[in-house]
């Protein structure tokens, strides 16, 4: 499971150095973050744990998972949510005002925008 997440992690960073396109890099960073939660979910998965609800609470406390990483990781994931939710917005506001997702000419017409505005 880690060797998996560690190969993604580093397929997307890859993506993201070489993609010219916007909503290419922002697919990349989300694949980078999946890449990190799945990791840090596999490091504490054991086989036999119970779920820390309902009759497994009468079982033996060595044998119940931790809730704590599983609560941190559903954190980062509605954060990574939210953070490509912005991303997205920006996307739709710069491909309206460049007409372009591709990064040079975005910052190439961005400069030019500004230079208008002085």
């Amino acid at each position: 499971m880690q060797t998996a997440s560690i190969i993604m992690f580093f397929l997307a960073f890859f993506g993201l150095i070489t993609s010219q396109n916007i909503i290419k890099s922002v697919i990349c960073l989300m694949l980078q973050q999946t890449a990190v939660i799945v990791f840090f979910l596999g490091l504490r998965h054991r086989h036999g744990i119970l779920a820390p609800i309902g009759d497994n609470l009468t079982a033996e406390i060595a044998y119940i998972a931790d809730p704590l990483p599983q609560a941190l990781m559903i954190t980062a994931i509605i954060i990574g949510l939210a953070v490509v939710a912005v991303d997205i917005t920006m996307i739709i506001y710069l491909t309206n005002k460049t007409n372009s997702t591709d990064w040079d000419e975005v910052k190439q017409k961005s400069r030019e925008l500004i230079e208008e505005v002085k």
